[in-house]
């Protein structure tokens, strides 16, 4: 058996054990998983992409040195440390293991081709507003997969400046799907972190934040970015959508938020654990249906099936970034007492108001500064509470769901930003400081004051 197929299966391992710790409550099958991952991160060190490496490292590094610290001057367990950072990564690989299943029937699905034929062919005046907007509701079920469906309207020949604008368009749209989707890793996460939190709670105000980030999004392109004139206005039935498509599509997305949130809600399981039980289920089913009515055949469910867990040892760089992240993390809360971390917070923001401007103001100056947004939020939600800076825990929760899209849309590093550059060749800092890092910040200054005064009306 080759080191690929080892590394698969270690994955596919470690997903198991992590569902099955969460439905039996048996500490041993977290033991084995946390083992599982130590092998897999071993065996796919040395493939990690460099950027990706340098970062992971340097984390693990420091995540160590802390915790040694913490060991020798707080009196702290470094054992229970470690355990305890490398446990906390476990749901991470666990969402992104499988959201990966819903990618290959995505790209199939006849009804989601129809939508992307129909928003390439929009006229100027629609094609802006069309594309963010497919982009959020393909991006909050399929994540990237949804996104890459968008692909020929930046590809590489474009017209730079319609290049640019529906490059941002895509991103803009997809990253407001962190605001209340918990199919984006960042979300799930986060909601699973911060204590007291449930996503039928922050949903709908995530879903308002996500409107206001759209209606922004294209007031912003209308007024600076917009030319003058556009080409010619094509056919009138070029753009045109069957309700047949467009009734399928939704039929397929209210179904899997369905399922999973039924679970949440009926089982009492995290979203994590939800979702790593459906997606594999939900895309094999899908997949079936597809090939039953392709006339090509697509993939079926065996071929899903394969090519999924032959991807699985790609997820080696996001695998040492929430390993590195979560040590770093464990290591700071053992070394430094709450009580100090409180101090120093409440001298900083002495206010709800301010805390709110200066966290989401410094998750977004240091992913512009190349620091992925995992590594904020995994170090936040380990060290400070929302009782610290005087907030419910539903708004500190939306206020790091916000700026974890807005944050990879600003770093020169996010998947998200790496991903365009490659297809509108494009390096990735004039991606995320040029294209994104202007909207980024009046975003944050604008949802910022909405949340301040969200908070002010009690609501939560």
């Amino acid at each position: 058996m080759t080191t690929h197929r080892v590394s698969a299966a270690l994955l596919l391992l470690v997903a198991l054990l992590t569902v099955a710790k969460a439905v039996t409550g048996l500490e041993p099958l977290a033991a084995a998983a946390v083992v599982a991952l130590l092998v897999f991160l071993a065996l796919e060190f040395a493939r990690v992409p460099r950027l990706q490496k340098r970062v992971g490292t340097a984390l693990l590094s420091a995540g160590l040195v802390t915790a040694g610290l913490a060991a020798v001057f707080a009196d702290a367990s470094l054992f229970e440390m470690l355990y305890g950072g490398l446990t906390r990564t476990l749901p991470f690989l666990l969402l992104f293991a499988s959201v990966g299943w819903l990618q290959s029937p995505s790209a199939q699905s006849p009804s989601l081709l129809a939508i992307r034929e129909s928003v390439l062919r929009q006229p100027p005046g629609r094609r802006f507003a069309s594309v963010a907007l497919v982009a959020h509701f393909l991006g909050v079920a399929f994540n990237l997969a949804g996104l890459s469906l968008l692909t020929p309207m930046v590809s590489r020949g474009s017209n730079p400046h319609l290049q640019k604008r529906l490059g941002r368009a895509m991103m803009q749209g997809f990253s407001a799907g962190t605001c209340w989707s918990p199919f984006y890793v960042g979300t799930a996460v986060i909601i699973a972190s911060v204590p007291g939190v449930d996503w039928i709670k922050v949903a709908p105000t995530g879903m308002l934040l996500a409107l206001v980030l759209l209606v922004w999004s294209w007031l912003v392109d209308r007024i600076f970015a917009r030319p003058a004139r556009g080409p010619a206005t094509p056919p009138a039935d070029a753009a045109t959508l069957s309700r047949a498509a467009l009734g399928n599509a939704g039929l397929i997305l209210v179904s899997l938020f369905a399922c999973v949130i039924a679970l949440v809600e009926g089982l009492g399981w995290s979203i994590p654990i939800a979702l790593a039980v459906t997606a594999p289920l939900y895309a094999l089913l899908w997949s079936f249906f597809i090939q039953r009515a392709s006339a090509n055949a697509g993939k079926g469910p065996l071929a899903t099936a394969k090519s999924v867990l032959n991807d699985y040892p790609r997820l080696r760089g996001e695998a040492l970034l929430f390993t590195g992240a979560n040590l770093l993390g464990v290591g700071i809360s053992g070394l430094l007492p709450q009580a100090t971390i409180a101090a120093w917070v409440g001298g900083l923001a002495p206010t709800p108001g301010l805390a709110l401007f200066v966290l989401m103001g410094g998750c977004g100056l240091t992913s512009a500064l190349g620091l992925h947004p995992v590594v904020v939020v995994v170090l936040v939600t380990s060290v400070m509470t929302p009782e610290m800076i005087g907030l419910p825990p539903e708004l500190f929760a939306l206020a790091l769901m916000v700026m974890w899209g807005q944050g990879t849309n600003a770093s020169p590093f996010s998947a998200t930003v790496l991903y365009m550059a490659r297809l509108t060749g494009a390096s990735g800092l004039t991606i995320a400081w040029v294209w994104s890092a202007p909207f980024v910040a009046t975003t944050i200054l604008l949802l910022a004051t909405l949340l301040t005064a969200i908070n002010a009306l009690g609501i939560y």
